[in-house]
């Protein structure tokens, strides 16, 4: 494979624009060298310039996805192509399949397991890793009798899932009707309900070892119980450690993988779902002080990574700019001039650059002053998945 000698090296990202971490790795990636592109929706903002080039595809166009996907495997500078969240991880291997830019790899049955949260559940019990119990269900009324026999309440999911937007906890069957309402398009699931804190556990594996490691406490989340972390404490007990280093090791997993769990009163973490890919709270670790997008630069360089746990136990903090960005788009603008002015909130924010921090206030003047329609460009776009789930 040819690439041009007189420019460096280029990684085509697939992802969006309105998750920070996203643009956090596209800085990494920058700063070791190589030259950065990214496939989303959205046009070329100023503030990248120089160090990352847009190119635009229409969300939901997968012929369009598609072709540029091709283009970027054609193009002799291109070394490596990441998807960065599910559906473009699904994407990519529909469209490249065998191409050896493509990063992470994913064997056939591997990815059709990751499509669906049934399947992910099935996976993690044959491990031994407690998961609630769980049935398929399609209508009504199978659906139901399986909340009768499972005891109420019950969680109503969407096999795919989309940042807790198809979570519904059921407290009887009237509640459960109007989840199956609005999920009336979607595969569905039905599991118990565990009473319990919300945690997570990520990390970076070469060839099925876990090489770093971020696992915390979800302190504060939007919306509340089911949405992305605002506020994380960082800790590591060695069950929720062990659990995902055994479904890495188990998938040969290389890239990042990170896994959401319930910690019930008896101190069981229960599983819920396998997210392969960069996670949103990623900034929080950066903040910590533990290098989650070194083990990438030196995977991609052909280089094997350090292993470097760095587990920084007790350290709480927001998930850098979230809060910001939430508060700017309720327009809570006393509440923001406090988060704005206090040390905590930049003790939690991991090294950033002027231009991604321009970018970022940028963002926050468009939700202050702006309708709740679409922005080309936009971090948090309300039309690709609006503010708390980025």
């Amino acid at each position: 494979m040819a690439i041009c000698p007189h420019r460096p090296p280029g990684v085509t990202l697939i992802g969006r624009l309105d998750w920070p971490q996203n643009l956090y790795i596209a800085q990494a990636l920058h700063e070791a060298g190589w030259q950065t592109s990214i496939l989303t929706e959205g046009e070329q903002p100023k503030e990248f310039a120089g160090w990352l080039t847009v190119h635009h595809v229409n969300a939901g166009d997968e012929r369009m996805l598609s072709e540029l996907i091709r283009q970027r495997e054609r193009d002799p500078d291109t070394r490596w192509i990441l998807p960065l969240d599910e559906a473009s991880l699904l994407s990519c291997h529909r469209t490249l399949d065998h191409s050896d830019k493509l990063f992470p790899r994913v064997t056939a049955p591997t990815l059709a397991m990751l499509q669906r949260k049934s399947a992910m559940a099935g996976f993690a019990a044959q491990l031994g890793i407690p998961v609630p119990q769980w049935e398929t269900v399609q209508g009504r009324l199978e659906a139901l009798d399986t909340a009768q026999q499972l005891g109420y309440p019950v969680v109503l999911k969407g096999e795919q899932g989309d940042g807790g937007s198809q979570v519904v906890i059921c407290e009887d069957a009237q509640a459960l009707q109007d989840g199956l309402l609005a999920l009336k398009d979607k595969d569905t699931l039905l599991q118990c309900h565990v009473a319990g804190r919300n945690w997570a556990c990520g990390g970076f594996f070469h060839q099925g070892t876990l090489t770093h490691l971020h696992s915390y406490e979800i302190v504060e989340q939007h919306p509340a119980g089911l949405g992305a972390a605002t506020r994380i404490r960082h800790e590591h007990p060695p069950a929720l450690v062990q659990a995902l280093a055994d479904m890495g090791a188990a998938l040969q997993w290389t890239g990042y993988m990170q896994a959401d769990f319930i910690r019930d009163a008896k101190g069981t973490f229960w599983f819920l779902e396998i997210n392969p890919r960069p996670w949103g709270s990623i900034t929080a670790a950066l903040a910590a002080g533990v290098p989650m997008f070194a083990p990438l630069v030196d995977t991609l360089a052909g280089r094997e990574p350090e292993v470097c746990h760095a587990p920084a136990d007790g350290w709480e903090g927001h998930v850098f700019p979230k809060p910001l960005l939430q508060l700017a788009y309720q327009r809570r603008g006393l509440t923001m001039l406090k988060t704005l002015l206090s040390p905590s909130f930049w003790r939690s924010a991991p090294p950033t650059s002027p231009r991604l921090l321009r970018y970022f206030f940028k963002v926050m003047y468009w939700y202050w002053r702006g309708p709740r329609q679409r922005d080309t460009g936009a971090l948090a776009n309300p039309t690709l998945g609006c503010l708390p789930r980025v």
